[in-house]
């Protein structure tokens, strides 16, 4: 949520219009396209088309839709939403940041609904069949994760309006901690994903288990590869200015 509207770019000086908080989501003529979101694309739809086969392929019950649901949050939208203000994404490299940044937090809403639709889902599916709930590594990185993007979407309106709060903390230092925490909590859906890979809900054969076990952990890496190299050189530079 890296959006600088017109009258927050008004109240920057000369200084900070060539700081690091103007620079957070770079420019597009100075960055290089990158394929490897394209690639992580291309595995994200490989990866819910086989869950959604393993979901539906012996009819449809409630159950069903939780890893359907999680699967297109976490794995498709959420991974959509990050690369939209990643550097030299190809879907969206020719935008204005402006329109990225949208971009990013209507995918982010977007996403956390459908995630949020996926927890209710398995929550009311326990219910009705009277089972204990999140006493598994599964349900309990699940249970973490959702927290953890609640309150990184939350934190994404400091990050909206970071100049207006100047003045009690650097706009950089706003949007790094949102980046950093929102990677934080995309790792956390992926290792929930990957658990339920190898829960008692998986009777699909080994061989396809390690491929979407696979695909995933290459979606994850792809995804969160540019922007982790993004805040370590934000970091980087920030304490090299300040010595």
């Amino acid at each position: 949520m890296d959006n600088i509207n017109e009258e927050n770019i008004e109240e920057l000086s000369a200084m900070d219009r060539n700081s690091e908080s103007s620079r957070l989501v770079a420019p597009n003529n100075t960055t290089k396209t990158s394929y490897l979101n394209l690639v992580s694309n291309i595995c994200a739809l490989i990866f819910l088309g086989i869950i959604m086969f393993c979901c539906f392929k012996d009819g449809v019950t409630l159950f069903s839709f939780h890893p359907t649901l999680m699967s297109l949050g976490w794995v498709i939208i959420m991974t959509s939403a990050i690369n939209a203000i990643t550097p030299g994404d190809l879907a969206t490299e020719w935008m204005p940041i402006r329109l990225r940044s949208a971009r990013h937090w209507v995918l982010q809403v977007f996403g956390g609904i459908i995630i949020l639709v996926g927890f209710l889902i398995i929550l009311s599916n326990k219910i009705i069949n009277d089972k204990p709930h999140f006493t598994t590594l599964h349900g309990k990185f699940g249970l973490a994760a959702l927290i953890f993007m609640l309150s990184t979407m939350i934190g994404g309106i400091g990050a909206l309006y970071s100049l207006k709060l100047k003045h009690y903390l650097a706009p950089i230092y706003t949007k790094l901690i949102h980046a950093s925490v929102g990677l934080v909590t995309f790792v956390l859906g992926v290792i929930a994903i990957c658990l339920g890979l190898f829960s008692h809900w998986w009777k699909f054969g080994d061989a396809l288990r390690y491929t979407c076990f696979t695909l995933v952990l290459f979606i994850m890496l792809f995804t969160i590869l540019r922007p982790c190299l993004k805040i370590y050189f934000r970091v980087k530079e920030r304490f090299e200015n300040a010595n």
